[in-house]
């Protein structure tokens, strides 16, 4: 029998690292080597507005790191992404689902959303998205404190 794993996780608005209330919820489902990923923010965005970003995070070196996943899309009056990945290589970063986190959601103005797996609150000061530098960056001793490390990958997307 092929491996079959969901759960559903709430999703958290954080303000200046507090989480101060329940913003939505998202969905993982793992089945025969897929990650299908559905996520749903309270919340809706002028036209022409940026809804925001969702990432997919691990932890390493006592940093979360965040693998882009898309763009948030305005719909159904919230703002929603669907999506798949290969459960085995998230994006190609050689990260399995079963060793990541949550989902961190990065909207304009600061604005960060999390829905932990163990739901529980998460330091969002050590959230940093998936470095330009790739593996590189991740296992060099600098990590975090050089330009390279902290630019986003996203800009391939």
């Amino acid at each position: 029998m092929e491996e079959y794993r969901r759960q559903i996780a709430y999703l958290y608005a954080y303000d200046q690292g507090e989480q101060v209330k329940n913003a939505g919820f998202v969905k993982a489902e793992v089945r025969g080597g897929r990650c299908r990923l559905g996520i749903h923010l309270k919340g809706y965005c002028h036209r022409g507005e940026d809804a925001g970003s969702a990432y997919i995070y691990f932890y390493h070196q006592g940093r979360t790191i965040g693998i882009y996943l898309g763009e948030l899309k305005s719909q159904n009056g919230a703002l929603e992404w669907q999506g798949s990945v290969d459960a085995d290589n998230i994006q190609e970063k050689n990260v399995r689902f079963s060793e990541t986190g949550g989902i961190w959601v990065r909207r304009p103005g600061r604005q960060e959303y999390v829905a932990d797996w163990e739901d529980v609150p998460v330091d969002v000061s050590h959230f940093l998205p998936y470095p330009r530098g790739g593996e590189k960056c991740i296992r060099c001793p600098k990590f975090g404190s050089c330009k390279r490390s902290v630019e986003d990958v996203s800009y391939e997307r």
